[in-house]
């Protein structure tokens, strides 16, 4: 035992190091993957609570029924079946229009019940509505009535509610603390006070709607309990699954139940963006892996190299390579230990160890105690007699590079192949495509593996075209490059991928922001989006007079029939549409118009093609001339889509009114306030809040900028390490080189050359290859999450 510590701590120096870098390695990875992991969290969670009020929940509505508690018993058991393994929040709520009047004026009312009310809105004037015959009406809409708390309105039907009262007295009213929380459902008259004629709403006591002559309507409305990551699989499958409750508990139709809302829609924005996201992380751990495992190599042979004469002596003295094998891995062990439990402990510390975290400290460990092993024995059996393997071996030991090379770029191009022909990280039922996903970490270590396979030629070449010139300061270093490639390659391929990780984690910000932009400007054609039902309650000429407005443009979106296909129609101003000007071509009945490119291949379209269409809503065939051919469209990016003047629509006979409003604004949250305010009929508003998966996707490059820093320290550690280790299996050359009459100054003005070279090399390939990564898949790892 005290053999054994004593051949330890002759080398000390080299075992801390092995665990520096093991807590470096634990560290890095698990750090990383708790960090991201919570912030991944906590930007899915953002993701739900800014998207707009209808793409926050699924609803099943439907007519109430007679026993309306047996209804709610086998909606809310056919919900619970749906959602089956998912943590959900379910909330009924029933509303009805009536018609009513006060003194001479006749208005409709909108009525609801709903217990929620009071938590949601804060009472401006009276007080709730404790008996049937009592209602507390929004402000927005007492103040568009003209009412008043202690005012009466009368119902223009006999029918009583709840057998009591044929008056409604207006008891208080209130405001909405949130006027785009979902439990709204989206109802514009809960900010405006109207909503397409109807005034209201007017909260009533729980149960005063069940006499109606009409039944009112139902809803169930389901929202998430939380915003945990892996409840989303099992949402979505949920929102699969409720397709079916209306067959299920309406199977007659009898209370034209449905299910409505964009849940789905929702929860598949996180998923693309959180496998996107989470398929970028891998790069930097992957990284990190690789470069503590070839460090740890590099150190753990030079402590074998020191050891020879050592194992030698042990050997001639009958120890076993066994036995000096074992005790080699445990040495390893201790220390690789000792630095993984230094790391475990911070990361308890950040957040709690979690089962994978101790898996990367357990290989951590494991791993330089089986190099150790395996380098011993080797060194153990030069002892013995055998020839070890000469430090220039040259181009022979290509083949040892090429192999591993190879297999790395046939898992990376399988990987990009994959994401590329899905166009997405995700599969068609919406689970993570792994493979894909890790595209980017897959691609980085294949073309950095081919960067050290590259040198030696390269260096080989370059050296004979130097070799006619006058001196040896270019040659002799880049002969000793190409014949002493095997040690040279970890030195490079250390460097190269740090350089890589580094270039991927400055890249992917202005690469996430482009493809970012592009989503937004596909969703929004602006700043601020308002998509209306049944025309605009605010024109552009009204929105761009406001303070924070810089452009306005009131757009028609309407279906457009080519044949069998259904194809968007744009019409609005040029810019806004981002036509490059006034469409010149068309005349009469011929609409001059721009396509998008996956329109023009559907087609086989072509500038001056002219096909014909069929206006939906207006029941009238167009003749369209195609002015230009673009990639995409603004507000509708890639689909296949018609842009055009509005005014070529009405030469050809097809008007109708814009349905749209597109907004540039300084300050979009209260641009869409406004609209809100403004809006009396059913609308959608969305801003870069609503559409944008920021909130997760930034997650990628603050984790590929940490992962760089640890690589960059991994990657210098590993270069020295293994340009050290060639200098001392060059013993021999500096005596010969003095032989030759080669001061000693000259010669380490070589060596650092031959260095700095290398290095430079490693750094400008790794790099380069870095941003080629990132210019090439990130755009699709990360752009669909919008």
């Amino acid at each position: 035992m005290a053999f054994a510590v004593k051949r330890a701590g002759q080398h000390a120096g080299r075992l801390t190091l092995v665990g520096l870098v093991v807590a470096l390695v634990v560290a890095g990875i698990g750090g990383l993957d708790v960090v991201a992991e919570r912030m991944l969290q906590d930007g899915a969670a953002r993701m739900m609570t800014d998207a707009e009020p209808d793409a926050r929940t699924v609803r099943v509505v439907a007519d109430e029924a007679a026993d309306a508690a047996k209804q709610d018993a086998a909606v809310r058991a056919a919900i619970a079946a749906a959602f089956a393994g998912s943590d959900i929040v379910v909330a009924r709520q029933t509303t009805a229009d009536v018609r009513a009047a006060r003194s001479a004026d006749r208005f409709d009312i909108g009525l609801l019940d709903d217990e929620r009310v009071p938590a949601l809105a804060t009472l401006a004037e009276g007080d709730w509505p404790k008996a049937p015959g009592q209602v507390a009406l929004s402000a927005a809409a007492a103040d568009r009535a003209h009412l008043g708390v202690g005012d009466v309105i009368v119902l223009s039907d006999p029918t009583v509610l709840n057998s009591v009262a044929t008056e409604l007295t207006v008891v208080g009213t209130w405001t909405p603390r949130d006027a785009t929380d979902p439990a709204w459902h989206g109802d514009p008259s809960v900010v405006s006070g109207e909503n397409d004629d109807v005034i209201g709403p007017a909260l009533v006591t729980p149960g005063a709607l069940t006499e109606l002559p009409d039944p009112p309507q139902a809803s169930w409305e389901v929202a998430p309990a939380d915003a945990d990551l892996a409840a989303i699989p099992g949402l979505q499958a949920g929102v699969r699954a409720l397709q079916d409750v209306p067959e299920a508990v309406d199977l007659d139709r009898r209370h034209n139940m449905d299910v409505v809302g964009s849940l789905g829609a929702t929860l598949q924005r996180q998923a693309v963006a959180v496998a996107g996201t989470r398929g970028l992380r891998v790069a930097p751990l992957l990284i990190i892996a690789l470069l503590g495992a070839l460090v740890l190599g590099v150190v753990l042979f030079t402590l074998s190299a020191a050891r020879a004469e050592e194992l030698a002596l042990l050997r001639a003295r009958g120890a076993s390579g066994r036995r000096l094998a074992l005790g080699a891995a445990s040495e390893s062990a201790l220390f690789a230990a000792a630095g993984a439990l230094l790391a475990l402990g911070g990361l308890a510390v950040l957040g709690g160890v979690t089962t994978t975290i101790a898996l990367v400290a357990l290989g951590a460990v494991v791993f330089p105690a089986v190099v150790a092993v395996l380098l011993t024995l080797r060194v153990a059996g030069g002892a013995d007699g055998a020839h070890p393997a000469r430090s220039d071996a040259g181009m022979r030991t290509l083949p040892a590079l090429i192999l591993p090379a190879l297999v790395a770029v046939a898992f990376a191009a399988l990987a990009t192949w994959q994401l590329f022909s899905r166009g997405s990280v995700l599969r068609p039922d919406g689970s993570t495509d792994a493979l894909a996903a890790t595209s980017p970490a897959l691609l980085v270590i294949a073309a950095c593996a081919l960067v050290p396979v590259l040198a030696a030629p390269g260096a080989a070449l370059l050296e004979r075209l130097l070799r006619r010139t006058s001196g040896i300061a270019p040659v002799l270093p880049l002969r000793q490059i190409a014949r002493r490639i095997g040690g040279t390659a970890i030195a490079i391929l250390c460097l190269a991928l740090a350089a890589a990780s580094a270039a991927l984690a400055v890249a992917a910000p202005v690469v996430a922001s482009a493809a970012e932009q592009r989503s937004l400007v596909a969703a929004l054609g602006g700043d601020v989006r308002m998509i209306a039902d049944e025309g605009l309650d605010v024109t552009a000429e009204e929105a761009g007079a406001w303070k924070d407005v810089t452009s306005a443009a009131d757009i028609l979106r309407t279906p457009l029939a080519v044949g069998t296909d259904t194809v968007d129609l744009l019409a609005g101003p040029a810019d806004a549409l981002g036509l490059a000007g006034p469409i010149d071509v068309g005349s009469g009945n011929i609409v001059g118009a721009e396509i998008t490119r996956s329109l023009a291949d559907r087609l086989g379209a072509h500038v001056g093609t002219v096909f014909t269409a069929q206006v939906r809503f207006a029941a009238q065939p167009v003749s369209i001339q195609v002015a230009g051919i673009v990639d995409s469209l603004p507000g509708l990016g890639t689909d296949w889509g018609v842009a055009t003047d509005p005014a070529k629509l009405v030469a050809a006979g097809v008007e109708l009114a814009p349905d749209e409003l597109w907004l540039g604004s300084d300050d979009p949250a209260n641009t869409a306030e406004r609209l809100r305010e403004q809006a009396t009929h059913p609308v959608r508003i969305l801003t870069a809040a609503q559409v944008s998966a920021a909130p997760v996707t930034a997650v990628a490059p603050a984790v590929l900028t940490a992962g760089a820093l640890i690589a960059a320290v991994l990657g210098v550690f590993g270069f020295v390490a293994a340009s050290t280790a060639m200098s001392r299996s060059r013993r021999e050359e500096p005596m010969v080189l003095r032989a030759l009459g080669l001061r000693r100054s000259k010669q380490r003005a070589l060596r650092a050359g031959e260095t700095t070279g290398v290095a430079v090399y490693a750094v400008l390939a790794g790099a380069a290859l870095g941003t080629a990564v990132a210019v090439t898949v990130l755009p699709t790892v990360l752009g669909g999450g919008s």
